[in-house]
C-alpha cells in the first residue's frame, strides 16, 4: 500500500471531499499511484502520481 507524503495526502483528502469519494474509492485510488511510479521508474510515489490517479478516477466517474 502507498503511504503518501503530507502534500500528497492533502491532495487526496481534498479530492475525496470535493468529489465525494467513498472509502472504497479512496483506497482504490491509492493503489494506482504505485503502478504509475513503477512505470516511471520512480522508487517513491510523488504528488504527480497521485494527481494522475485521481484524474483517471474522476474522468472515469464522469463518463
Amino acid at each position: 500500500m502507498v503511504d503518501p507524503d503530507k502534500e500528497s495526502r492533502t491532495l487526496l483528502l481534498q479530492a475525496a471531499e470535493r468529489f465525494s469519494l467513498s472509502a472504497r474509492a479512496y483506497h482504490r485510488v491509492l493503489k494506482v499511484p504505485r503502478t504509475l511510479a513503477d512505470l516511471a521508474h520512480s522508487e517513491k510515489v510523488a504528488r504527480p502520481h497521485i494527481a494522475e490517479a485521481l484524474s483517471y478516477r474522476i474522468n472515469f466517474a464522469s463518463t
